[in-house]
């Protein structure tokens, strides 16, 4: 029998974040979700969301560069890139009720036992 090999929770998000397509907007739920901003394809532009209303923003910070200021829905600090915004959480929120966001990866917390969603 072949060993099982652990996948790295980094690895799993990559994975995933593959999958985006150019142009989507994609709301990244707290938790595990939030690795998917670390991926990067240069070929295609993906503007991240977080529900706390930073919409278009990058990689989670690296330590010494972080803003204190700039963090995702799940207090991860990211890093701005080019043309971010920040906005109020209803306005999130609206984009979200209004079908603006083209794909969500909503964490485990988000998704009930028997699987309905929060």
């Amino acid at each position: 029998m072949a060993e099982k090999v652990k996948l790295e929770r980094q690895a799993m998000c990559d994975r995933l974040a593959m999958e985006f397509q150019d142009g989507w907007i994609v709301n990244l739920g707290v938790g595990m979700p939030t690795l998917c901003s670390n991926y990067s394809d240069p070929s295609r532009e993906i503007i991240n969301h977080a529900e706390n209303g930073v919409i278009g923003y990058g990689p989670l910070a690296k330590e010494g560069e972080e803003d204190r200021h700039l963090v995702n829905a799940g207090g991860q600090k990211v890093t701005p890139l080019p043309g971010m915004a920040c906005v109020h959480h209803a306005d999130s929120f609206m984009m979200i009720r209004g079908g603006m966001i083209d794909v969500t990866v909503m964490g485990a917390y988000e998704v009930a036992e028997n699987g309905d969603f929060a």
